[in-house]
Order: C-alpha cells, then structure tokens, then sequence
C-alpha cells in the first residue's frame, strides 16, 4: 500500500502538485493559473515546468500546461496497476450481494482514492469517486481500514501527525485497530458525513495489502448490518482469492 509517513520534500510536492492541476483540467492550465493555485511566484514555477513539459511529464498546448505521457508510459513499463483482482463487474456483484452502494479505494501519500464505485440508493458517492477526491484516513471505513492493516510505525507516524479535521478520531482508532484487524472489518459510524455509515474489508493480492473495499449506506439501513455487510464482503473476497486468476 501507498501509505507514506516519510517526511516531505518541498520541491517534489510542488511537483507534485503540478502534475496533480494539470491531471484534473481537461484542457489544461496555464503557467499563472498554477502558480496562482500554489500561492507561489511565477519565476519559481516556470523552472519546474519547464522541467516537467522537457521530460514529457507535461506537454504544453496554447501556452496551456495538461499531463504528459511520461506518467502513463512509466505505469505500462513496469506493467502494473493498483488492483489486478478486482474488476467492475466484481464491484457491481458485491452492490448486488449488500444491496449497498460500494467504492474501491487505495492510498495515496496519506490519503484515499476512490478508484472504481457502484451507486445504489441514497448514497451517492459519485463526486468523490469520478473526481478521485482525496479522503481522509480517519474518517472513512476505506482509510480506517488501510490503516490499521499497515505497518505499526507508520501508523503511529501518521496518527502523530494528523490535522485537526482527523484529530478527534484518533484515540478511538487506536483502540479500535486490533479489532480491525482481528475482524478484517473497519467501520466509519457517521464520522464523514452524520447519517452515513459504511463498512470495510482489505484487498489481499500476493499477501500485500493493496486496496479496501466497502459497503456505504445510510445510517437506518446501515447501523445494525454493518457487520452481517462486512462478512459479505469479506466471503466473497476470499472466495475471489481462492479461485487465483479469473
């Protein structure tokens, strides 16, 4: 998993958050529209992405900076992608078997990613999934749940450093994330939003922790089947992962 703890670097998350403007606007952004969403000059901005647009990380368009093919290209090379075992008609199978609406997520950095989603009901989590907003750890069964699979340093490095949107969450993971483990369940009771509750599980592929899967609802439909939905979930994951390649 993706969990990063490790200190930043401010230049590379200026990079970072270039390549991160220039993903989401589809017809790009130019050079003071970036420096002016980093609150930085444009004499220091225009050096990096010059850099990025010279390396193909950005091409540049109209004066207009989007992503580059770098980016795509490095993920074919090393042929990977972030989770192999699950596909969309998995996640529409599970919304089939909860009668929930479900989102995949993965880490990113210190946050989640919704990367794959099917809506059911009154839970729309379409925004978030299709725009791939980034969650927060604490407050989300998806984030709940990659952390406490995670390693204990990391953990107790993130838990240290947490904002004060994430704060009062805290102690009550720390109590609660051996039972998570213990479970394989990891629950958020109304802690993003008040009147939804969701569930859930880990993504196992090769004995590494690469994703979290989970049953979103409303709080009435949710709040006494939590557990009953999780072990849904997790049946069904483990009969995916006894089958090997499907």
């Amino acid at each position: 998993m993706a969990l990063s703890t490790r200190p930043p670097h401010r230049t590379v998350d200026r990079i970072a958050q270039i390549l991160e403007i220039a993903a989401r606007e589809p017809s790009g952004a130019t050079l003071t529209e970036i420096a002016s969403r980093l609150e930085a000059p444009v004499s220091s901005i225009q050096s990096l992405i010059n850099g990025l647009v010279a390396a193909s990380f950005l091409d540049e368009r109209d004066k207009r900076f989007m992503l580059g093919p770098t980016p795509y290209v490095l993920n074919l090379i090393a042929g990977r992608t972030p989770v192999r075992t699950l596909r969309h008609a998995d996640i529409e199978l599970l919304s089939d078997l909860t009668e929930r609406t479900i989102v995949l997520g993965i880490a990113v950095g210190s946050r989640v990613v919704y990367i794959d989603h099917i809506e059911r009901g009154n839970t729309p989590v379409a925004f978030a999934a299709t725009t791939h907003v980034l969650r927060p750890l604490l407050r989300t069964s998806t984030g709940r749940c990659l952390l406490a699979f995670s390693d204990r340093r990391d953990v107790f490095s993130y838990l240290r450093s947490v904002g004060p949107d994430e704060q009062p969450y805290v102690d009550g993971f720390i109590h609660e994330m051996d039972e998570i483990r213990a479970s394989g369940m990891a629950i958020s009771a109304g802690y993003m939003l008040p009147e939804r509750y969701a569930v859930a599980v880990p993504v196992i592929e090769d004995g590494r922790l690469v994703a979290a899967v989970a049953a979103v609802g409303l709080k009435d439909e949710m709040e006494d089947k939590l557990e009953v939905t999780g072990q849904i979930l997790r049946r069904q994951l483990l009969a995916w992962s006894k089958q090997g390649a499907r």
